[in-house]
């Protein structure tokens, strides 16, 4: 049975070079392919194969002390959903062009908004008429499906985020509560550091949606 697995975390780690190696090893052994990214800040992959392997994929890889408490999303797969296998090492594991504003500790990204599961969202929506929906993804994504009324920048790629937040159009939500969302949670975790840090006082996260 062909599976696909998601998963990041934001983590210190110390060793990138280490944990490369170590992780093509292990995808080459069992036959799994996809990409994933490593950085001193964390790892974030995607990786497709067989359900035993995957499984002895993520056994093996929540044995590194700071991947122990990893979450893995799953779903189906296709066969052949990765041509190959990609294990780099880059300035971040999610490319917002912030490597020198984010920082992250063993709780994960410092400085981020509150992380909310959905009977979160639903209390905070219920308690207030001001919660702003920030999308987290591209204006394409967006396009496909979105919350209700939500703000949906206009960036073509994640990398577009720090410009188009020093718009003045955004002014007026910084005293708002805005909730930042996105698909997988890791970009929406990094954009709530980064709208805290350009004056959004109460930039929250949710960390899914699909």
């Amino acid at each position: 049975m062909q599976k696909v697995i998601l998963y990041y975390k934001f983590v210190p780690i110390s060793d990138p070079e280490a944990v490369r190696l170590w992780q093509r090893s292990l995808c080459e052994k069992l036959d799994l392919k996809g990409r994933i990214l490593i950085s001193d800040q964390g790892i974030n992959g995607t990786l497709g194969g067989e359900l035993k392997s995957l499984k002895a994929y993520a056994k093996e890889t929540k044995t590194f002390a700071a991947f122990k408490d990893m979450l893995f999303k799953w779903s189906d797969g296709q066969g052949e959903d990765f041509p190959k296998l990609v294990v780099k090492i880059r300035p971040e594991i999610v490319t917002f062009q912030a490597a020198d504003e984010l920082q992250v500790d063993e709780k994960g990204v410092v400085g981020g908004g509150k992380r909310l599961k959905p009977l979160d969202v639903q209390k905070l929506v219920a308690e207030r008429d001001d919660v702003v929906f920030f999308d987290s993804r591209n204006k394409h994504e967006a396009a496909v499906g979105r919350f209700k009324n939500a703000v949906v920048p206009d960036v073509e790629h994640t990398r577009d985020f720090k410009r188009e937040l020093a718009k003045p159009k955004y002014n007026e939500l910084k005293d708002k509560p805005v909730v930042t969302y996105c698909t997988g949670g890791i970009r929406c975790e990094v954009l709530s550091m980064l709208m805290k840090k350009r004056g959004f006082k109460r930039s929250i996260s949710l960390m899914a949606v699909s």
